[in-house]
């Protein structure tokens, strides 16, 4: 299916690690593999390669299970390598009724990460074709057994069949996905993205959901169930990211104080710019520093962005004082003050910082990039 974020219910069995990621696979998956098993032996198999005895056939169904359970993994290992290759951090991978998902701690941090992530997987479905084309074709050509061919052409439509329906754009599908990065990389607005994604998805759904009954009536009753169980299950998926993405109106009038970032504790002018590094890496979300003056108050201020003018040979023996700046060219803002209002004043888009200060002493820092955040949820 694609990649998916960190749920904490397990609903499945632990398998083991493949390239450092936990392999795990539900229950409902086992029946399935049951089944394909049974279709394989009786009918497929036959059929591609009459005239052989029973056993080969099972034989080969066993082969086309674990080969079917190879593609899926091999499916969300495409995921998970371009996840880490980006900076995201798998957690497992599950092997499901409806395929697989790499489950993801969070989401990438930009459009064209998503997007890789996303291509990955269909990606790797379409290698995987490619192998197992490649595999019968040899076979093949050295007339080795007629049911080892058939059941690599089998694998191999698999694949595709695996990367193809992948690459419908109904989110969350990894073509719904890929979507969601192309609007997201328009608009640079990730919720409206997910919403605009979201909505297609359920529109795809409910088509799926439409030609599954058409199928039920009038044509192949168990394909139309498969059919039907898999749009069912997209469309409650779509609409639960859809409404999860809606706009929430009300985070305009929580106060900004909610939203600051603590002041780490102030440093004197004449210490050297290692010691502010070393503040700097002991506090990742700090954007600023506080420098106390002669008289022992906070006069000023050393933002992350200047340590790095320096090099780093120097940033013993150059003094703190030599990048600071007045703490009064800074705009205030009271904690109890709306986010609407702030907006209002100092507008959106990610290149302010303002002083939290309640009129007793500045109590953090408010950053435009966080304040952006809660817009981007408030008006998707």
């Amino acid at each position: 299916m694609g990649p998916g974020t960190l749920r904490s219910v397990r609903t499945h069995l632990r398998l083991g690690r493949l390239l450092g990621v936990p392999i795990g696979i539900n229950w409902g998956v086992l029946l399935v593999s049951v089944l394909l098993a049974i279709s394989l032996a009786r009918v497929s198999l036959p059929s591609i390669a009459p005239r052989y005895p029973s056993s080969a056939y099972w034989f080969g169904a066993v082969l086309g299970v674990v080969g079917f359970l190879v593609s899926l993994v091999g499916h969300e290992l495409g995921h998970s390598y371009v996840a880490k290759r980006n900076g995201v951090h798998v957690v497992e991978i599950t092997l499901w009724l409806f395929g697989g998902v790499a489950k993801l701690e969070g989401d990438a941090d930009d459009a064209g990460a998503e997007f890789r992530i996303a291509a990955a997987g269909p990606a790797m479905s379409f290698v995987m074709s490619g192998v197992a084309a490649g595999c019968a074709w040899c076979i093949d050509a050295l007339d080795g057994s007629r049911v080892l061919v058939g059941l690599l052409v089998w694998l191999t439509a698999i694949n595709i069949v695996l990367a193809v329906s992948n690459l419908l754009p109904a989110f969350p599908l990894d073509g719904g996905r890929m979507l969601r990065a192309v609007l997201w990389r328009r608009s640079g607005r990730k919720r409206k993205a997910t919403r605009a994604a979201s909505l297609i998805g359920q529109v795809l759904a409910a088509i799926m959901t439409a030609g599954a009954i058409g199928l039920l009536i009038w044509g192949d009753r168990w394909s139309g169930a498969w059919i039907l169980a898999l749009g069912l299950f997209l469309f409650v998926a779509a609409r639960s990211q859809w409404q999860d993405a809606a706009d929430r109106p009300e985070l305009l009038d929580h106060p900004v104080g909610e939203l600051q970032r603590a002041l780490p504790a102030a440093l004197a002018p004449q210490l050297p710019v290692r010691e502010l590094e070393r503040v700097f890496d002991a506090h990742p979300r700090a954007v600023l520093v506080p420098v106390l003056d002669d008289r022992g108050a906070v006069g000023s201020l050393v933002t992350r962005e200047s340590v790095q003018r320096i090099p780093p040979a120097h940033r013993g023996a150059v003094p703190i004082r030599s990048l600071s700046e007045p703490i009064m060219a800074l705009p205030r803002v009271h904690p109890d003050e709306t986010v609407k209002s702030v907006v209002g004043r100092l507008g959106r888009g990610r290149s302010w910082w303002a002083l939290v200060a309640d009129g007793h002493g500045v109590e953090g820092v408010l950053c435009s990039e966080d304040v952006d955040e809660v817009l981007d949820v408030a008006m998707s």
